[in-house]
C-alpha cells in the first residue's frame, strides 16, 4: 500500500524500513535484513528484488577511504565554462572523466555551470588539477575541512511522510 501524498511511489512503511536498513549497510545478509524489519528471508528478498527491479534501488556501492588510498584532500569547485565546446553536459562528462581526480559533478543554475567534488593528495596536487580545471573555464575552489554529515548518515526514508 502505497504512502499517503505518495500514491505513485512503489514503496510501503516496510519497503522504507529495508532501505533505512540497506542505506546503513547494504551488505547485511537478507536473514538479518529480515529479523531487523520482521519479515522472513523470503519474503524480504522479495521485496529487494522489486526495489531493485522498479530502480528504487539503483545499485550499491563502496564507501571508500580516500585518504588512505593517498587522495586526502577534497574539494568543491565551481567551474564557468569559456568555450563553447564544454558547455553541453555530455561533452563536460567525458572531459572531467577524461582528466581524473573528480568524484563528482553535477550540472546546476547561476554563474556556475558545473559543481564539482575533487579528491587529491596535497595542496601541490589541488593545484595542478585546478590548473587543469582552468583551461575548460573560470574556477572558484573550496577546500573541504570537515564532513559533518555523510551521505550514510542520512535517513531518506525519514524524509517520506507516513500515513496514521
Amino acid at each position: 500500500m502505497p504512502i499517503a501524498g505518495y500514491e505513485s511511489s512503489p514503496v510501503d512503511r516496510v519497503d522504507l524500513a529495508i532501505i533505512r536498513e540497506l542505506s546503513q549497510n547494504a551488505r547485511v545478509s537478507l536473514a538479518e535484513l529480515g529479523r531487523r524489519v520482521s519479515l522472513s528471508r523470503p519474503a524480504v528478498a522479495e521485496r529487494v528484488r522489486r526495489l531493485e527491479e522498479s530502480g528504487v534501488i539503483k545499485g550499491y556501492g563502496v564507501d571508500l577511504d580516500l585518504a588512505r588510498l593517498g587522495l586526502g584532500l577534497r574539494a568543491h569547485v565551481s567551474l564557468r565554462p569559456r568555450h563553447r565546446s564544454v558547455t553541453n553536459a555530455q561533452g563536460m562528462r567525458d572531459r572531467l572523466l577524461d582528466m581524473g581526480h573528480v568524484l563528482s559533478c553535477v550540472h546546476v543554475t547561476g554563474e556556475n555551470c558545473y559543481e564539482l567534488t575533487i579528491a587529491v593528495r596535497d595542496a601541490q596536487h589541488l593545484e595542478e588539477v585546478i590548473e587543469r580545471l582552468a583551461e575548460l573555464g573560470d574556477t572558484t575552489t573550496g577546500v573541504v575541512l570537515s564532513e559533518p554529515v555523510h551521505p550514510r548518515d542520512v535517513d531518506i526514508a525519514a524524509w517520506i511522510p507516513q500515513d496514521g
